[in-house]
């Protein structure tokens, strides 16, 4: 289940995010730390009780409320007098978690107690100890939230959550933070009792927490079986990708079990020793491109010579590296114009510059490589059989096709153009003008090289390629191009773009 979790001001703010949150979640949490004025008849008359946690968190849990315990806790009595489907209640609430139950039993109501534990600070080692403690009080439901430090802590959490079902106890239980998202995507799938989430467009009641339409339409967290295919981005930071959007909702349409992940990765190599077992998939973004090649068992000529992978999949015979990066440079050019015996100037000879690189060998392209450090450029070059340019004179070569492999020109930066305005003072009639950078779909370059006759391909095209080429070697189904372009516009539109 999913508990969509609301904090009102106000009584009024309450009848009107409380109907919101039973529209969109199985459950609905009214924290009423900052409310002066509840009034829990109003909300039964109006709404279902029974799926309401009434819940009025402390300070030092990290809730809002500033009063004494009894005038904290008098409500949960109230909310048990009355029905109401849950209270929670803390652990460190002490006598009053004993004299709830002792109410529960007197009035024999059927609300159910969440005895909850709250660390926003840490995942703590001792924390089967935590449970062991929480698990025989009278309770109904064990709460167990923590901060993770590390994402190593979400398989902690998983463990937790598979003792609690050993031991027949009902639990609610992740983690806090960025680093946490995974354990509430999949804690149902693991056996939790529920996972938590705010409204769209509402201030959040815990860090760390992922939007209920997110949760619900992107991730289908109520549906992800234990079975289910776990594919996911390396990477750090993470949070800028659209990825998390586009194969999750390919792997809806195409009707695929399997859901798709942000691992925020501090230490790649913990990371790939524990998470080993876990994921069917991965794409690999900086820095780890190049560093996580000795982790894989096998990897494909052409990711050899570029020297990164991008890309991972999980075979009988072990883990299998590839780039798919300079087949979705083509796949963007070549829907505008071939490559073979063109002159191609690539700027950049980095990881994406390499890999882009490569591909226009591949399609036996005339290439200029110009790079800001001119020892990368001649580097790369030298390995190519191409021509290094100098930044300085990277205006005055004559080419068929610009290929920018920069990061110059993306968001927030989508003012600046690699290249000097003296370009854009001829006619570009002819010339094709790709740019790797697709945030913005339309950068700096682009526009102006449209305006002044260039055919342009865009950076989104680039990462359609690479995405199609990765969900079908996860999958084994060459997805449908135009729910990749659909999906990847609506990931920009849903990011402002």
């Amino acid at each position: 289940m999913i508990c969509a979790s609301v904090m009102p001001k106000s009584q009024k703010e309450a009848v009107l995010l409380l109907g919101k949150a039973l529209e969109n979640g199985d459950l609905a949490e009214l924290r009423i730390d900052l409310m002066p004025d509840l009034n829990l008849f109003e909300i039964i008359n109006r709404f279902d009780k029974k799926r309401i946690i009434i819940t009025n968190r402390k300070k030092d849990e990290g809730g809002s409320f500033e009063g004494d315990e009894s005038n904290r806790i008098s409500p949960l009595f109230q909310a048990i007098e009355n029905g109401f489907g849950f209270v929670d209640v803390e652990l460190s609430s002490g006598k009053y978690v004993k004299e709830l139950i002792s109410k529960r039993n007197e009035v024999k109501s059927d609300t159910n107690i969440i005895l909850s534990y709250h660390n926003f600070n840490e995942t703590p080692s001792n924390i089967k100890g935590i449970f062991s403690k929480m698990e025989n009080q009278g309770q109904d439901i064990i709460k167990i939230v923590t901060y993770a430090e590390d994402l190593s802590d979400n398989l902690i959490i998983k463990d937790l959550i598979r003792l609690a079902t050993a031991h027949k106890k009902k639990i609610i239980s992740f983690l806090m933070g960025e680093r946490g998202e995974i354990s509430r995507i999949l804690c149902n799938s693991w056996g939790g009792f529920a996972s938590y989430a705010p409204l769209k467009g509402e201030n959040k009641t815990a860090p760390g927490q992922i939007t209920i339409d997110i949760l619900n339409d992107i991730y289908r967290a109520n549906n992800i079986r234990e079975d289910f295919g776990i594919f996911g981005l390396v990477g750090n930071p993470v949070k800028e990708s659209i990825g998390y959007y586009v194969h999750n909702k390919l792997l809806s349409y195409h009707g695929y079990d399997g859901v798709y992940l942000n691992f925020l990765v501090d230490d790649l190599s913990k990371f790939m020793n524990s998470f080993k077992n876990f994921f069917s998939g991965l794409c690999v973004t900086m820095p780890y491109k190049e560093s996580i090649i000795p982790f894989v068992d096998h990897i494909d000529p052409m990711a050899k010579k570029i020297g990164a992978i991008n890309t991972i999949s999980k075979t009988p015979d072990g883990l299998f590296g590839t780039n798919t990066d300079w087949l979705g440079a083509l796949y963007a050019i070549e829907k505008v114009t071939e490559i073979k015996g063109k002159k191609v100037l690539i700027l950049g000879a980095g990881g994406a510059g390499k890999a882009i690189a490569f591909g226009v060998d591949n399609r036996k392209g005339n290439m200029y490589i110009s790079n800001r450090d001119i020892k990368k450029s001649e580097d790369l070059s030298k390995k190519l059989k191409a021509k290094s340019i100098p930044w300085e004179d990277r205006n005055d070569v004559d080419f068929d096709i610009l290929i920018n492999a920069t990061k110059i020109g993306m968001s927030p930066g989508d003012e600046i153009c690699p290249m000097e305005d003296s370009f854009f003072e001829k006619d570009l009639s002819g010339i094709t003008v790709f740019d790797a950078v697709y945030s913005p779909i339309y950068t700096k370059l682009l526009r102006l090289s449209r305006e002044h006759g260039a055919d342009i391909a865009s950076g989104l095209d680039m990462y359609i390629g690479q995405a199609m080429a990765q969900f079908e070697l996860w999958t084994g189904i060459s997805p449908a191009i135009e729910k990749m372009e659909q999906f990847s516009k609506e990931a920009l539109k849903l990011r402002g773009q």
